[in-house]
């Protein structure tokens, strides 16, 4: 449904309902701590699976969002996020069980930024990947540009990129990478892409970067048309690349059609009550890829025996085998989004679906009846998962019945589930951001 977004918003007020007090300087590295760290853990409104006076705090402070979003991330067993310091910004990981500071990088300098630009600079963003056997991090922020090198592209995109199994007190960056863009019809947008984080970015067509995260390397995509081999202008109209693969780029139709050049098709992968082929007006394709995460992607499709009806399903990235589908009646985000995963990687979430890849089920949360729709935020290894409808109201799916369930008003809904507990992030009255982690009763 084209009202995403504004549920994604609406998630965002329901937790900052429950503001906290101001942040700390970023030099604290015991800021916050629950009781495993000896302070008191304040106690707070969270689902009945959750103790809400058990677990740990942090307050990084006053730290603008970028691109809406704030730069925390779950991941491998541990938080991530930004926080000011008297250089910059610095990204900090904390063990997810105890609040343990694991280690902090370097100071990141935010790029100057043209002072004609309207607004304020933000942080940097925070995008975690997984690469093959390692996760990493990625803190990015666009600015100018600092190199001599004549080009048409004034700016640039400096991505500073780290282990997150590093450890120790400034962390250097394992590569410090600059990619120059061209941000005059729209923002920067980086995200997990498969092998590598994806930047894209509209400069007289879409624009796409990826950076290998183990090496540093970066590959741009500025004629995706040019990678099919058997391109035509019904198929390739609009092409973009929306992920990689090892096997090389996914290369996505504006109007639909997913296909790794020399490899898997949306042709081959599509699920039950689909029709793959030329069967559109145009000889259009039928298939989206809306989200990938952890090596693996989440597509749509037009369901065969409805002109409104939709199939969405999750497949593994390097093969495009199919691992789960389901009917919903909701065609989703309107760009690429970020899934929700399990901290065990078997269940996987993207706006109005649930799937459980390892039984090979999905879930649709889309409107029926009087019961609105919901977009779903964080999901438990056991199935349970979280979300909110689009007027902000914090909802539980329960693992058995899988009907959701309104929560009490004020209560906070989960940004990501963890291992024996979940994150809780919000804005305090001064628009600091706090983090929190309840553990499960």
């Amino acid at each position: 449904m084209r009202t995403t977004r504004t549920a994604l918003a609406a998630a965002l007020a329901a937790v900052l309902l429950t503001g906290c007090g101001s942040g700390d300087d970023g030099k604290r590295d015991d800021a916050g701590q629950g009781s495993d760290g000896g302070h008191a853990t304040p106690r707070l409104s969270v689902p009945p699976a959750f103790d809400g006076g058990r677990g740990w705090d942090a307050e990084p402070g006053r730290v603008p969002s970028s691109a809406g979003t704030d730069p925390v991330v779950a991941a491998g067993g541990a938080v991530a996020y930004v926080e000011p310091s008297a250089d910059g910004y610095v990204v900090r990981v904390r063990d997810a069980a105890t609040g343990k500071v694991r280690w902090t990088s370097a100071a990141y300098r935010v790029p100057a930024t043209d002072p004609d630009a309207p607004g304020s600079p933000g942080a940097p963003g925070l995008t975690a990947v997984r690469q093959g056997d390692r996760t990493y991090l990625a803190a990015w922020a666009v600015g100018e540009r600092t190199d001599s090198a004549l080009s048409h592209e004034k700016e640039a995109v400096r991505i500073g990129v780290y282990p997150l199994d590093a450890s120790g007190d400034s962390v250097a960056p394992l590569h410090d990478v600059q990619i120059p863009v061209n941000t005059q019809e729209g923002s920067v947008q980086a995200r997990d892409g498969g092998v590598g984080l994806l930047l894209s970015w509209r400069s007289a067509g879409d624009h796409r970067a990826v950076v290998d995260l183990g090496t540093g390397r970066v590959t741009r995509y500025d004629d995706p048309a040019g990678l099919i081999p058997d391109c035509d202008s019904a198929m390739c109209a609009g092409s973009a690349v929306v992920a990689v693969t090892p096997e090389g780029p996914v290369v996505g139709g504006e109007s639909g059609g997913v296909r790794v050049p020399g490899g898997w098709s949306g042709e081959d992968i599509a699920p039950e009550g689909v029709e793959t082929g030329r069967t559109f007006v145009d000889g259009e394709q039928n298939g989206t890829l809306v989200g990938v995460r952890d090596g693996m992607f989440v597509a749509r499709w037009r369901a065969a025996d409805s002109a409104d009806g939709y199939v969405w399903s999750a497949h593994d990235l390097a093969s495009g085998r199919l691992l789960a589908g389901t009917v919903c009646d909701d065609d989703g985000p309107d760009t690429p989004s970020v899934p929700v995963a399990s901290p065990n990687g078997t269940r996987l979430g993207l706006g109005p679906v649930l799937f459980d890849v390892g039984a090979g089920t999905g879930r649709c949360l889309a409107a029926e009846g009087d019961r609105p729709g919901v977009t779903v935020t964080a999901v438990a290894d056991d199935g349970t998962a979280y979300g909110t409808t689009g007027s902000g109201t914090g909802v539980v799916v329960p693992k058995g019945t899988g009907t959701p369930e309104a929560l009490p008003g004020g209560t906070l809904v989960p940004a990501a589930a963890l291992d024996k507990g979940a994150l809780f992030v919000r804005r305090g009255d001064d628009d600091a951001l706090r983090l929190s982690v309840r553990r499960t009763r």
